[in-house]
């Protein structure tokens, strides 16, 4: 008797590890993916005032809607604008940045976008000079 509760107990103990193992989540590549044109935008030279206004397309890559949660600006020099409607598996969104050159020098502004995608976290960077 005591062999075939000790049987039991064995198969049973099995079951459970068998379970808990297939209700683990892995990652499978399957969610939102998110893909720049580019992630650096060169201003080149520009003048105290000017304003430079760049639009940056993304391509959603992955097989789930993709959706963005934040776009922010490294200073207030820089605004930003983005559609907040998700993008579709295949399509294409726009984040719009507008900066204005308010003192000399280089420039270098990131915007950091944060989204559902596996890779959540972008930044992409401005760059150029301001005499």
């Amino acid at each position: 008797m005591k062999k075939v509760f000790a049987l039991v107990m064995l198969v049973c103990l099995g079951f459970c590890m068998s379970v808990q193992a297939q209700t683990k989540t892995t990652y499978t590549g399957t969610g939102a993916e998110i893909e720049f044109e580019k992630k650096v935008v060169d201003f080149g030279t520009l003048k105290v005032g000017d304003v430079k206004v760049v639009t940056v397309t993304y391509k959603n890559i992955g097989k789930k809607p993709l959706i963005l949660d934040d776009v922010i600006s490294s200073c207030d020099c820089t605004e930003v604008e983005w559609s907040k409607a998700p993008v579709m598996p295949g399509k294409t969104g726009t984040i719009k940045a507008t900066y204005t050159a308010k003192n000399e020098g280089l420039i270098s502004k990131r915007i950091t976008v944060l989204s559902n995608a596996n890779t959540d976290r972008v930044i992409l960077q401005l760059k150029g000079e301001v005499k």
